[in-house]
């Protein structure tokens, strides 16, 4: 079940980078029942492109509110925001303890952001986005997947090198990420990955190889395989 943005147009800016737009799909059973919808996204200063792309199907359909503990991060993610002719709500909160009541939101999402937390925090983390979804809702959760193997190499590359510039990062496979989301009281998920392309870039040369090879196109990036760059959580709250 995958539903995909062929390039969106929001204000005079396009959503439209291969790798973007791949991202965008967005793991969705059915549409949600009420509209308009409200969205959440837990940490939106980092990747700001990824949040963009994601809520762009919904923009002027939904109540999007941003949150990040950082204010540098999250003022960042507005000016991106405005930037795109898309309105939000920001709140500067803690992941680990937001202020919104159980249930306040029919979509919790994000990406790039619980692999920088050890397992206490990601199981943490993963337990308030599911407690301010609500009951027939939809958490989504996208990581750094374990399996890209080029990606992994390239970490290791600049790391050696002193030139990774992501801190603490601990990517996850498939199965260890279904024994956090239990750990945190998820019943049931879904787990996918996609995009065995972008994990290159982190190589030297990579890049120029993929773009050399004719590769860095959108049916390339959304490319569902168990070796893709994006491991991606999907679960329905019952």
């Amino acid at each position: 079940f995958t539903m995909t943005l062929n390039g969106t147009f929001i204000g005079s800016t396009r959503v439209s980078t291969p790798d973007v737009i791949a991202a965008s799909s967005s793991s969705f059973e059915e549409p949600p029942s009420n509209w308009p919808m409200t969205l959440l996204n837990a940490a939106a200063g980092f990747p700001v492109r990824l949040t963009s792309s994601f809520v762009c199907p919904f923009a002027f359909s939904s109540r999007i509110t941003l949150v990040d503990i950082s204010p540098k991060s999250l003022a960042f993610a507005r000016r991106h925001f405005e930037g795109l002719g898309l309105r939000a709500r920001y709140a500067i909160q803690d992941g680990l303890n937001l202020g919104f009541r159980d249930g306040s939101f029919d979509v919790v999402w994000n990406g790039g952001v619980i692999e920088h937390f050890t397992d206490e925090g990601k199981v943490a983390l993963i337990r308030e986005m599911y407690r301010i979804t609500r009951p027939g809702g939809l958490l989504l959760i996208v990581v750094p997947n374990a399996l890209d193997l080029p990606f992994r190499l390239g970490k290791w590359i600049a790391e050696r090198r002193g030139k990774w510039i992501f801190g603490y990062e601990d990517d996850l496979s498939e199965g260890r990420f279904r024994r956090l989301a239990e750990r945190a009281g998820l019943k049931q998920v879904d787990l996918s990955a996609h995009n065995p392309i972008v994990g290159w870039w982190f190589l030297p040369y990579g890049r120029w190889l993929t773009d050399r090879l004719g590769l860095n196109t959108t049916r390339w990036h959304a490319k569902q395989t168990r070796f893709g760059h994006a491991l991606s959580l999907a679960a329905r709250k019952s």
